[in-house]
């Protein structure tokens, strides 16, 4: 038997082709991730070195790095972007 191929909707695009996430849980995630990298190597040095501040300033650092970032990436602003190509629409 031959294994029948599956064919999608007209409407629907593959995986690679969908929208990216959302602005907002964009950057929740990039906050995240730096909260979760910049603690654990606070953790880290914390244990290393027996102290116990350097952890909350790691997670201080990593919200903040992580919202740089995203502010870097243009996820933070809400200004449209321009258009990209084509004429200016100041432009007839």
């Amino acid at each position: 038997m031959a294994a029948k191929s599956k064919k999608k909707a007209p409407g629907q695009v593959p995986a690679a082709f969908e929208a990216p996430l959302s602005k907002r849980r964009a950057i929740l995630q990039y906050v995240l991730s730096g909260i979760i990298a910049l603690g654990l190597i606070g953790w880290g040095l914390d244990s290393l070195l027996e102290t116990r501040w350097i952890l909350f300033a790691g997670i201080a650092l990593g919200g903040l790095s992580g919202y740089y970032v995203a502010a870097a990436h243009g996820l933070t602003s809400t200004k449209p972007k321009p258009p990209t190509g084509g004429e200016r629409p100041d432009e007839g």
